[in-house]
């Protein structure tokens, strides 16, 4: 079996006297999608933040595609093909969805400064494949339609799904999408599934998503990792993780998530 792609050993993260993060550790291999769960206050952005790099780690190690990225900078897990969505919606609002598309492309286009500034080590974009690049990507998150729009006038899920484009320009291997369902309705969550599938199934990509909407992650996760007070508690395939009875205990208790 091959290496994993992400291998996260022992990590920890303290903000003064507080132990965010308690060794944490757990894998995820090439093509596979995996959640990280648990209640609030839990941890899990904590350990997005240490995986890309945003925040040093007390104590441990992060290695991505056989390299140690712990301790960042963020560009350092970018360059891999690492690269990260937020909580919110995050964009340009005054420039357009495609113009938001083009800046996340500009640490791939050859000759542009950028590029340089990031280290990528692959191939890179030629400027005369940029058009083309964007407008692929565009299909693939269904915003062609809104190519030309300001990004601060689209809908919130739509906002969403533009932030997804944008890390999507940055060629990554693996994508870390931090609540990617916050603040959508039941049919933007089914879209959001939909596309999210697509990505593993038609692009290659690796997902490792931090979110709190139960059923899309049962629905849509081949593993399961349960953070409480910055340890991990459990991990397994949907099933197992939902009848662990330590994970009904601490998080799954209640109604809405023990039947999800």
């Amino acid at each position: 079996m091959s290496a994993p792609l992400l291998q996260v050993e022992g990590l920890s993260r303290s903000f003064g006297g507080l132990a965010a993060l308690r060794g944490l550790s757990f894998e995820v291999r090439e093509g596979e999608i995996v959640g990280l769960i648990g209640p609030n206050g839990a941890g899990k952005t904590t350990a997005f933040n240490v995986i890309s790099g945003t925040l040093p780690p007390t104590g441990g190690r992060v290695r991505f595609a056989g390299h140690d990225i712990a301790g960042g900078p963020p560009s350092k897990a970018v360059a891999r093909g690492l690269v990260r969505t937020f909580q919110s919606a995050t964009s340009y609002p005054e420039e357009t969805v495609a113009g938001n598309v083009y800046r996340g492309l500009l640490s791939r286009i050859l000759g542009t400064v950028p590029r340089g500034l990031a280290g990528r080590e692959d191939g890179g974009l030629p400027a005369s494949g940029v058009q083309a690049e964007m407008l692929r990507i565009l299909d693939l998150t269904d915003l062609r339609a809104w190519r030309d729009a300001p990004a601060g006038g689209l809908a919130y899920g739509l906002q969403k799904r533009l932030g997804i484009a944008v890390a999507l320009a940055a060629h990554p291997r693996m994508l870390l999408l931090d609540e990617p369902a916050a603040g959508l309705n039941h049919e933007e969550c089914n879209e959001l599934g939909r596309l999210l599938r697509r990505l593993r199934d038609e692009e290659g990509l690796t997902l490792l998503l931090v979110e709190h909407h139960m059923a899309l992650v049962m629905a849509l996760c081949q593993r399961i990792v349960v953070l409480v007070q910055g340890e991990k508690i459990a991990q397994g395939a949907p099933d197992a993780v939902r009848a662990n009875p330590a994970v009904i205990e601490a998080y799954l208790g209640a109604p809405d998530y023990a039947h999800a």
